[in-house]
């Protein structure tokens, strides 16, 4: 999959004998969730090799390239696959050493929360548990879909039937890339959502000189504290 989507991102030619041809060079694409264990076939023997590694838990991924000569290289398994040995590991030229991965938000929230958003009996349910238990943190569009496990799941954000509306009366706003959410998200001292993002926080009326506040359908709001009591969201602007 990740060999798929870089061709598919960085319009890559096909290799005569690897992967991707870059450059007039054929480049064999090697990638491992454990750093420095990429598996290299016989065919990709003293040919470049681009290697990645990535990990949700530190929210890290590595790029490099290196060339997989034999003395780089050590051990095989029944399929004849080698690994970098310690000076090949060295002897891999980095493009990106500390790379930062986008947050897996439901990786890194409590056991229970994960559990709680997923126990819901439908696709719309667990949505609507995320943005209800997931607030002021960026929700990206990746999260949505697992949680949705649904064809049409970013339709589940939505209002006319989607969390959008389904979450107002309990206070709950969900914003969206559009530029006026982001804006709203801006002025609350939000985290501003980007393209496929979202951000979900309950609000409050704010009192005049009360801020950070910002105005929405015609009145003033504010972030809602934990004490505040629960008041109905206003209408989101539509874009």
């Amino acid at each position: 999959m990740v060999e798929i989507n870089m061709q598919r991102e960085f319009d890559f030619d096909d290799g005569e004998t690897q992967d991707f041809n870059i450059a007039g060079f054929d480049v064999d694409c090697k990638y491992s969730q454990d750093e420095g264990r990429w598996m290299i076939p016989p065919e990709a023997r003293g040919e470049i090799c681009m290697v990645l590694w990535a990990s949700d838990e530190a929210s890290r991924w590595k790029m490099g390239l290196v060339r997989a000569k034999d003395e780089l290289l050590s051990g095989s398994n029944r399929d004849s696959k080698a690994t970098l040995n310690r000076e090949g590991r060295k002897a891999v030229c980095w493009i990106f050493s500390c790379g930062v991965l986008a947050k897996n938000t439901l990786l890194h929230l409590e056991r229970g929360v994960t559990d709680e958003i997923m126990a819901g009996g439908s696709g719309a349910e667990r949505v609507r548990r995320l943005c209800r238990l997931v607030q002021r943190t960026i929700i990206r569009r990746e999260i949505v879909a697992t949680v949705a496990q649904q064809v049409d799941y970013m339709k589940r954000l939505r209002g006319n039937g989607g969390a959008r509306s389904d979450l107002r009366p309990e206070g709950i706003i969900i914003l969206g890339q559009y530029e006026r959410h982001q804006l709203v998200a801006e002025a609350l001292g939000l985290s501003v959502p980007g393209l496929g993002d979202t951000v979900t926080s309950r609000v409050y009326p704010a009192l005049p000189g009360e801020g950070p506040a910002v105005v929405i359908d015609g009145a003033f709001w504010r972030l809602a504290r934990d004490d505040d009591p629960i008041v109905a969201a206003p209408e989101l602007p539509s874009q």
